[in-house]
């Protein structure tokens, strides 16, 4: 994989979320064969660089700084200052080691150890200083190296406490070796409430330090430094190769399976720091670390994972080259690869590196199509599956013509949630003409029926007040050949005019009219008196279910 890419990976990676923030610092500074201060930063894989190491103060000495040959701090080290800024760019914190050597800092008086704070501050952190060694770069912190207990150190953290600002905090952090100090000043005497970090060494002490038969020392001493330190950032420092130190080195699967379980139940637990960067870049070790521990992650389901139907195997090849997340060579199921694939929304496809033995790990982000192919070329790959589309998005992609485009693309099992937003903006925008021409023919039919109303009334009222007791009957003529609604309502029907003159009968005639013969109705005591002219006969042939040629007046019957 090139090089360039591994940023990119790391970053892809630092997505998947886990069950701890299990963060990793390292030291570097140790040796000019581990590469710059950028490339170690650029791979990704840090939180914390601490650059090792500032010693020889107090008694009057001038601090010397040691880098292994990165540079030479009597001339000139403004290159690593420009890396500097490049880590915190990357948001990875830069903090500088104060210690070790031959000295002995216990002669060292509080007067000498305020000097030192004021010499940090001007050539490290925000002070100003003709001879700073990284220029203008300032680092976030100072880490004090202690293999045993030094006098004064709480004054030493006091003083660059004093430092901080709302602008610029100073982070001020140490690390002890493992034997917790009972008695020393480092210990139950000093002010836990000064340091930010605390990076305790569990190698090359083998009455503390983490072995499978002596677990339950380590652990004891672990809880025993968290619980005093609680309000600050532990981690606990192992050595990235067997070569690194004489004793404490522990493989990655038992410190996945075994000592990160026990230490993250710690509430101040923050991660581990690793002795050293040269190390760690010769065996891979914060790499494994890093892949292991997301391999064992079993958190709950991603929101983006409910909305797909998991991973297919199927056979071709992806358009784009993928990230390799890892080479190990030994066999495996692919359980680890799937893993990591699934706990980052960005992963459409993985699969194994080596597929004669189904080993390593090769993954695909977003943007990468899988291309159908059965032949030499053709691998198996694990492609995110896309649930199936609701009715009327289908409806409305056959109707809209992108359905063969839409159809390659589910197959190809690329398709993007854009593209169903597309569907679904094309859907609505065909919809609405149709949603308003219905509209538009309701609103137009509920105002003829209003307005047929408003035209019953006005007929009815002027046909006089007593034709109002047969409003109840009364109901507008439809045209069904024009399919319109004319003004003519129907006061009486027919049957109950013949009913009315007893089917016309010459007892209830009363003479002619100017349209025909006048009758009489039958007139019980409640109802009104109305002369009724009989309609000729071809209007009665013609609809025994309207009268329209019936005039109807008030009478007195008396």
């Amino acid at each position: 994989m090139p090089k360039f890419l591994l940023p990119l990976l790391f970053l892809f990676l630092l997505q998947i979320p886990t069950s701890e923030s299990d963060e990793i610092s390292i030291v570097w500074g140790q040796n000019r064969n581990e590469g710059t201060l950028q490339e170690t930063c650029a791979t990704g894989k840090y939180s914390i660089v601490v650059i090792s190491i500032l010693y020889a103060f107090g008694n009057g000495q001038t601090p010397q700084l040691n880098l292994a040959g990165h540079c030479d701090p009597s001339s000139s080290c403004t290159a690593v200052g420009k890396e500097i800024g490049y880590c915190q760019k990357q948001g990875i914190k830069v903090i500088l080691c104060v210690g070790a050597g031959d000295d002995d800092y216990n002669r060292a008086s509080s007067n000498d150890f305020k000097s030192l704070s004021n010499y940090l501050w001007n050539n490290f952190l925000g002070g100003s200083s003709v001879s700073r060694p990284f220029g203008d770069a300032v680092i976030d912190g100072i880490c004090f190296y202690l293999p045993e207990s030094i006098t004064h150190v709480e004054d030493l953290a006091r003083y660059l406490r004093n430092f901080s600002t709302v602008a610029q905090k100073v982070y001020v952090a140490a690390t002890p070796e493992c034997p917790f100090p009972d008695n020393s000043t480092f210990g139950t005497s000093i002010d836990t409430r000064l340091f930010d970090y605390l990076w305790v060494e569990f190698f090359n002490n083998p009455s503390c330090e983490y072995s499978e038969a002596n677990s339950d020392a380590f652990l004891y001493t672990w809880n025993r430094w968290a619980q005093w330190f609680y309000g600050t950032k532990m981690f606990a420092t192992f050595p990235a190769s067997r070569e690194a130190t004489v004793t404490g080195f522990v493989p990655a699967d038992l410190l996945i399976s075994k000592v990160f379980p026990a230490i993250k139940k710690s509430q101040n637990y923050g991660g581990v720091m690793l002795w050293e960067r040269y190390y760690d870049q010769l065996s891979g070790y914060s790499t494994e670390v890093k892949i292991k521990s997301l391999c064992s992650t079993q958190g709950s389901t991603l929101e983006c994972r409910g909305r797909d139907g998991g991973f297919k195997g199927r056979l071709g090849y992806m358009e784009r080259d993928g990230y390799v997340v890892y080479k190990m060579e030994e066999s495996n199921d692919m359980k680890c690869c799937e893993m990591i694939c699934r706990n980052n929304c960005s992963c459409e496809a993985y699969a194994a590196l080596n597929q004669v033995n189904n080993s390593g790990c090769q993954i695909w982000g977003k943007g990468s199509s899988f291309i159908e192919d059965h032949g030499a070329e053709g691998k198996l790959i694990y492609v995110v599956k896309n649930k199936g589309i609701p009715l009327w998005v289908d409806l409305v992609v056959r109707s809209s013509g992108l359905w063969k485009f839409v159809k390659q693309e589910c197959i190809r099992g690329t398709i993007n949630r854009w593209w169903i937003w597309l569907i679904i903006g094309i859907g609505f925008a065909l919809a609405m003409p149709l949603i308003c021409y219905f509209c538009f023919a309701l609103w137009r039919k509920y105002k003829e029926e209003v307005d047929m109303k408003m035209k019953q009334m006005k007929i009815i009222k002027e046909i006089g007040g007593n034709a109002m007791l047969s409003m109840a009957y009364g109901k507008a003529k439809n045209s069904k050949k024009r399919r319109k609604t004319s003004n003519e309502v129907e006061i009486f029907s027919f049957q109950s005019i013949v009913a009315a003159t007893n089917s016309f009968s010459n007892a209830n005639k009363l003479g002619e009219g100017g349209y025909g013969p006048v009758y009489k109705p039958k007139q019980p005591a409640f109802f009104v008196s109305v002369v009724v002219e009989e309609p000729k006969f071809h209007e009665r042939s013609q609809d025994h279910h309207s009268i329209n040629d019936v005039t109807i007046s008030t009478v007195d019957a008396r």
